[in-house]
């Protein structure tokens, strides 16, 4: 395996001049799925690939089962092990003089640790203790599976890098657990994430979207009234779509009783093949009954403004950008936060209620992103009295944790919200309707 850094200058470089990163392969599974295979290469100051390494093998999730998803993503752990491998072969090599992955040791390893914990991110913050965990975890991991295969090769043993220890689960059973061996200390650091969006302020924010983002303001509604991540958002086609119905309506007695979003695959939505956002989880995703009205409201304005617009019809992606693609992640973020940037914050600075007033001054201090609106649908579930087992589902997580969050740590904004039996959103809706005809 040639995957060692090159050890003399290369062209007239210096060894500070190259960098470990990550090569995205696009595929496309039988079926029509899109996935990615992240790829560990070398890079030289000018970006250009020098190496493609075989160093992403040893960092595959699932490393365990016989059988492991084709779209599982393993990203965060190969970024994870190319900031060591900068650290150690290149950007520490006249401490360490180590050139090969194979010869890091435990002096080497605990040291980038130390430094990825204490030291804040590319950002400015400081990591999370869950962050520095997984990193620990990731580099420890990443070097056992290279020992393993390279056993003579590897300096570090696997006895260097974890211990057994002995736990009793939930149920009072015994497991055995691997324990990295490594100890690092990190700077508390409370989450600065601006997540907040009282009920006033959210209809305000859709009456501006209706007006002045028609493009995006259904997928607004997807994460608010159902709970869809911003990526999420992006791979959703419409009812006529020929790679299959996007969304699907129940109807009864004329009437809609429910509202389901198809995430059960990644598809190529692009003929150009670029990638519009990742699904975290598989599955059809429901409107919250409570918002059905609202959304089918948004969704025949959204569909009328389709109408005027030119896109793939080989794809009918739901959400279109200006070029007739359909729409990516950065795409509607970018949409998304120029809605907040010339409009919303004006707005709420000139409202009546001086609660919106001081959520807009609030505004130009904090960052407000799409992740909002899912945490706005959490919190509505959390306020209309749903348990743990129902904000999971509505959410469509896999594990309880967030769920039991939203309902034992709630924000100082939220705890002053109270629960609407309905959104007031005929004036709205009415008044958008007119917006967008303009």
């Amino acid at each position: 395996m040639n995957d060692n850094i090159i050890s003399l200058p290369y062209g007239g470089m210096s060894r500070k001049d190259y960098r470990y990163g990550l090569y995205f392969r696009k595929l496309t599974a039988p079926g029509g799925a899109v996935y990615q295979r992240p790829i560990i290469v070398l890079r030289n100051v000018f970006g250009d690939i020098v190496r493609f390494t075989g160093l992403h093998a040893f960092a595959e999730p699932y490393s365990s089962r016989i059988s492991t998803p084709l779209t599982s993503s393993s990203n965060e752990r190969l970024y994870h092990v190319c900031a060591m491998l900068n650290y150690i072969l290149i950007e520490k090599y006249e401490e360490y003089k180590i050139d090969h992955v194979f010869h890091v040791d435990w002096e080497s390893v605990n040291s980038f640790l130390c430094s990825y914990a204490s030291e804040p991110s590319a950002g400015g913050k400081f990591r999370s203790r869950a962050t520095i965990e997984r990193c620990v975890n990731n580099v420890a991991d990443f070097i056992r599976r290279l020992s393993a295969k390279y056993d003579g090769y590897v300096q570090m043993k696997p006895d260097e890098l974890f211990e057994k220890k002995t736990f009793r689960n939930r149920y009072g059973q015994e497991i055995v657990k691997r324990v990295p061996l490594f100890r690092v200390k990190h700077i508390p650091q409370h989450s600065e994430a601006f997540r907040e969006l009282p009920t006033a302020a959210f209809q305000i924010l859709l009456g501006l979207a209706l007006r002045y983002a028609p493009d995006i303001a259904l997928a607004i509604c997807f994460q608010a009234f159902a709970g869809l991540r911003a990526g999420e958002v992006c791979n959703v086609r419409q009812e006529a779509s020929p790679m299959g119905s996007g969304i699907i309506f129940t109807f009864i007695s004329g009437d809609v009783r429910k509202v389901e979003i198809d995430l059960t695959r990644e598809l190529p939505l692009r003929s150009d093949g670029v990638f519009v956002g990742r699904i975290k989880r598989e599955r059809k995703q429901c409107v919250y009954p409570a918002f059905l009205q609202a959304f089918c409201k948004v969704y025949e304005l959204h569909k009328e403004w389709l109408v005027s617009q030119r896109y793939e019809t080989g794809y009918c992606p739901m959400f279109v950008n200006s070029t007739g693609y359909a729409m990516t992640y950065k795409n509607y973020k970018r949409r998304f936060e120029t809605l907040i940037n010339q409009h919303f914050r004006k707005k709420l600075l000139e409202n009546e209620d001086p609660n919106m007033r001081i959520y807009g001054q609030l505004l130009y201090e904090n960052r407000l992103t799409p992740h909002a609106l899912r945490h706005f649908y959490s919190v509505q579930l959390a306020l209309r009295g749903e348990d743990i087992a129902q904000i999971q589902y509505w959410r469509g997580d896999k594990s309880p944790e967030s769920a039991f969050v939203y309902l034992q740590n709630k924000g100082d904004l939220i705890r002053e919200l109270e629960s609407t039996s309905e959104f007031l959103f005929d004036i709205l809706m009415d008044e958008g309707a007119k917006r967008i005809g303009t």
